[in-house]
């Protein structure tokens, strides 16, 4: 099954997605977070499903119908390359990406506004996440197949900010989080004694996520305790 995609841009590093989404995979961009005090103390970690990269494609060739061709034509390019490596993907689209259909009129090109002349498309480049490899050589691979584009004519390409990573269906993981915190809230219902009792508020809270390594996400969800000892 081809999972569709949500684009959300985290520069503070924290996501949340709704149960209607529990099929999406979501692609977090930004910086590792630096302050663990927003996150309660039971999370759960997770290996990225994809590394993604957004690139945009740049033409200002003089007549409007040879700038589509040429853009087009080199996502075709990009496309085969693609296909001919495992676990590469070109996507498209804006908030849900699909993977590129050349025969779909939804790809649109984009005037710019401040060159003359000139259209882009912006695209995404993903790779499976190979847990045996190391994040960097991964990263390595990836740049290294959008350096070899072969673009036509006066097609140019550039990369868009950071390295991402994606996970699909952060939501599936809502009961292992769940059964994660009744364990811990056993264990110090056990060390404080028999005469405490625990109260937990905020397990209705939807599955969050913070980006804490170049390769993996921490889930959790937003729940508060409340310890009574009589």
């Amino acid at each position: 099954m081809k999972f569709m995609t949500i684009l959300i841009v985290l520069f503070s590093g924290v996501g949340v997605v709704s149960a209607a989404d529990s099929e999406l995979e979501i692609v977090v961009t930004g910086s590792r977070i630096t302050d663990y005090d927003v996150m309660p103390a039971v999370t759960i970690t997770k290996s990225a499903d994809f590394l993604v990269q957004e690139i945009t494609l740049v033409n200002d060739s003089r007549s409007p119908k040879l700038r589509k061709s040429e853009i087009m034509s080199s996502i075709n390019n990009l496309v085969a390359s693609a296909k001919k490596l495992n676990g590469i993907e070109i996507s498209y689209g804006e908030g849900f990406l699909s993977p590129v259909n050349l025969n779909d009129d939804s790809i649109q090109l984009i005037q710019s506004r401040n060159r003359v002349d000139t259209n882009y498309v912006e695209l995404f480049v993903k790779v499976a996440f190979d847990k045996t490899r190391s994040a960097k050589e991964q990263i390595a691979g990836l740049r290294n197949f959008i350096s070899k584009a072969k673009l036509v004519s006066r097609t140019e390409i550039e990369v868009q900010g950071d390295i991402g990573l994606t996970v699909v269906s952060p939501e599936q993981y809502r009961y292992d989080i769940l059964k994660k915190i009744n364990t811990e809230n056993l264990k110090v219902k056990g060390l404080v004694g028999g005469n405490c009792e625990i109260s937990i508020s905020g397990l209705e809270n939807r599955v969050m996520w913070e980006r804490t390594d170049i390769s993996a996400l921490t889930l959790y969800i937003p729940y508060e305790t409340d310890l009574k000892c009589g």
